[in-house]
């Protein structure tokens, strides 16, 4: 079982993690999803945001735009980044389910 994070504006992946106002939680298991629910990202402090999100314990953040800072705090804490990715989530997540959105080895 593994739990993405996608921060989203509406129905869209946010362009940028760093200023998302709230996040869907995806929660995928044998390639379905079994559960979705969505939070809202109270912290404007960079720090306590980061915190938040490593506190979820995604497996996965697939995400737009982010802050070296926040690549780095997330993969230190073993959390896999696919950034760069823009679109609805819903097709981000089927694209996932389907092996199309991979985690690629380089930094950001």
């Amino acid at each position: 079982m593994k739990l993405l994070a996608i921060p989203n504006f509406g129905e869209r992946i946010s362009p940028r993690l760093d200023y998302a106002e709230s996040l869907h939680l995806i929660t995928v298991e044998e390639n379905s999803v079994i559960k979705k629910e969505t939070i809202k990202i109270i912290p404007h402090n960079l720090l306590d945001r980061i915190n938040l999100i490593i506190g979820l314990k995604p497996n996965v953040v697939i995400c737009d735009g982010l802050s070296d800072l926040i690549y780095n705090k997330l993969t230190e804490n073993k959390i896999e980044v696919i950034p760069w990715i823009h679109g609805s989530v819903n097709e981000i997540i089927e694209k996932y389910l389907n092996g199309d959105i991979q985690v690629k080895a380089t930094k950001i």
